[in-house]
């Protein structure tokens, strides 16, 4: 057997039965690591949770010891977001913009929370905010990403106008 009748007996496609034997092989290997991956993914993810709730009762602590932390809150609302309890995120990131009103990212999230309950008018609001701080600071790149959002929301919610019956 020569070189050639070597490289025709592995290499050619549907003519031996390397190549199908060679394919089958592949294709338990990649459901293998399929399913391999859906284990760790599935440990990993409880992992995330209970990561996700050890923030939020650390920041709940900070705030016990200091009540005036906007910072904290803040954080705290970054966390609840990562649980998806948007009305609890809504609740920090307001909490956190009381405690300081020029606090630019708590309402650029806020506008954010706003928009995964569907509250517009308040996400507009918020969005709006954040524009007119980041434009304060000059922040360009920030102000070009406030002023996508905006444009985004106000296709998403057209009809929704800014009237203080819908605002929080």
């Amino acid at each position: 057997m020569n070189s050639h009748s070597f490289t025709r007996l592995f290499c050619s496609v549907g003519h031996s039965i390397i190549c199908p034997t060679a394919k089958g092989l592949l294709i338990i290997f990649v459901l293998t690591g399929i399913f391999g991956t859906q284990t760790a993914v599935a440990v990993d993810f409880k992992t995330y949770l209970k990561g996700a709730r050890a923030e939020i009762s650390r920041h709940k602590e900070i705030i016990r010891e200091d009540p005036l932390d906007a910072i904290a809150y803040f954080e705290l609302g970054r966390s609840y977001l990562a649980l998806g309890k948007h009305e609890a995120e809504v609740e920090a990131y307001r909490e956190a913009i009381e405690l300081y009103p020029k606090y630019t990212a708590a309402h650029y999230n806020l506008a954010m929370a706003y928009d995964l309950l569907k509250e517009g008018p308040n996400a507009i609001k918020h969005m709006l905010n954040a524009l007119d701080l980041y434009s304060a600071k000059r922040n360009h790149a920030r102000i070009r990403n406030v002023q996508r959002q905006l444009k985004r929301l106000h296709l998403k919610y057209p009809s929704k106008t800014l009237t203080p019956e819908n605002l929080d």
